[in-house]
C-alpha cells in the first residue's frame, strides 16, 4: 500500500517547510525502518501563488494504524502546512 499525503503552502515558505519534512521523514524512518519516503511537488504554483507538495510513503508499514497515527502526530508537531488530505493507492494484480 502506498500512502500520498499533500498539501498547499505559500512558496515563500518552502526552506522552512523542507527543512520540517525531511526532519520528519527521518524520525519516520528511525521509527519505521522498512518505510521508504519520497517527496514530490508539482511543477507549477496555483492560482494563489501556493505550490503543491506530496509526501509518498512506501511500505507494508503504511497499512498500520500506528504508523498513520504518528505521522499526523508528527505533522502537527512539526508545524506542517494544513490540510493535510491523504490517499492510499494498492497495485493492480
Amino acid at each position: 500500500m502506498n500512502l500520498y499525503v499533500y498539501f498547499k503552502f505559500v512558496v515563500g515558505d518552502h526552506p522552512l517547510v523542507l527543512q520540517r519534512i525531511g526532519d520528519m521523514q527521518d524520525q519516520l524512518v528511525l521509527e519505521f525502518p522498512s518505510l521508504v519516503c519520497e517527496l514530490l511537488k508539482r511543477p507549477l504554483t496555483d492560482q494563489d501563488g501556493k505550490e503543491t507538495w506530496m509526501e509518498v510513503y512506501r511500505g507494508a508499514v503504511t497499512e498500520k494504524l500506528e504508523f498513520n497515527e504518528r505521522l499526523a502526530e508528527l505533522a502537527l508537531k512539526s508545524e506542517l502546512p494544513q490540510p493535510r488530505r491523504n490517499e492510499v493507492f494498492i497495485p493492480i494484480e
